[in-house]
């Protein structure tokens, strides 16, 4: 058995065993941790600092793993990597849960899309990601999930329609309504449009929260559990959304990231699709989900945000395909 600092293990049964089975399933020397979610914890040892993560199913936890692993044998060294437990696994079992390790990386500062070195460095970030990918799909992993974001989209505007009456009795009604509309008319057009891009593995979730500004002054894509096989441009509508509301929806700024509106300008249809109003279903449907909460909840404040730049979207996406006018 490694040694331990026994003094971290009083307290909750649970949690003691936990990392009692770490300290004998690894040849770390915990020396403490910090609890980040009840299935995440930072740990630190005489090695350094790692992350130790809890799934609630199996899923596809090795098939991450592998692509992982096989992205940076490829060249690709801004992501996870992964450690073996003693047993030669990459997986944990315990507590109900599925646990992997992976180095922990420091951080310099937050990263945000208010930043305009970060929203440049993590666009390059996520194209070098996708470049990488392309040299292991799909003969190494096929595991991986086809890309359903359009199926997504569906369902989240099924539930958005179905919380509109009490969402409209929180913001302007004809907002709603209108909100609702044009996200019909999309969504018809993107189900009848021809997408031909060539086949990666896309992140699936280029939130702020998942880029990393590292000590070395590099930034980090991490969390694979959303991988999927689809076309690039997923990938890149996704992060184009979520730069904009920092960006008030400004078409000069928009501009100077030339990799998107050129990318954009070769695929129209990727204009479209960025039309779709998915960060406002998205906060609706949780404020809506959250209500029966004591007090009004955090997403209160994000679908209120993304709602006050309701008419800046529609002037900004009429500037180029005239979708909404």
């Amino acid at each position: 058995m490694m040694k331990v600092n026994q003094s971290i293990f009083r307290g909750d049964f649970n949690r003691n065993r936990l990392f009692f089975r770490l300290a004998n399933e690894t040849d770390l020397n915990i020396l403490s941790y910090s609890k980040i979610k009840d299935n995440l914890y930072k740990i630190q040892t005489d090695n350094g600092s790692y992350i130790i993560k809890g799934y609630y199913e199996y899923g596809n936890i090795e098939s991450i793993i592998q692509f992982s692993r096989f992205l940076h044998t490829s060249g690709f060294h801004r992501g996870p990597t992964y450690e073996k437990f003693a047993d030669g696994k990459y997986v944990m079992n315990d507590q109900g849960y599925y646990w992997v390790l992976t180095r922990f990386l420091p951080h310099k500062r937050k990263f945000t899309y208010l930043n305009k070195e970060d929203r440049a460095d993590g666009l390059m970030v996520l194209h070098d990601f996708h470049h990488h990918s392309k040299k292991i799909f799909p003969d190494h992993i096929p595991n991986i999930p086809s890309e359903t974001t359009i199926k997504k989209w569906k369902n989240r505007l099924e539930r958005f329609e179905q919380n509109a009456p009490f969402l409209a009795k929180w913001f302007n009604p004809e907002q709603i309504s209108e909100i609702l509309y044009y996200s019909h008319q999309i969504l018809d057009a993107l189900t009848g449009t021809d997408r031909d891009s060539e086949l990666v593995v896309l992140h699936g979730d280029v939130a702020s929260h998942n880029y990393i500004r590292s000590t070395d002054d590099k930034v980090y894509l991490i969390d694979y559990d959303l991988l999927s096989v689809g076309t690039a441009d997923w990938d890149y509508i996704q992060y184009a959304s979520r730069i904009l509301p920092f960006l008030k929806w400004d078409r000069i700024q928009f501009g100077k990231h030339s990799f998107l509106e050129d990318h954009f300008n070769e695929h129209p249809w990727c204009w479209m699709a960025l039309s779709f109003p998915m960060d406002i279903l998205r906060e609706g449907n949780s404020f809506a989900g959250t209500m029966d909460e004591e007090g009004v909840p955090s997403s209160y404040a994000n679908l209120s945000f993304f709602i006050s730049t309701w008419n800046l979207r529609k002037q900004f996406l009429t500037n180029f395909n005239n979708l909404i006018q």
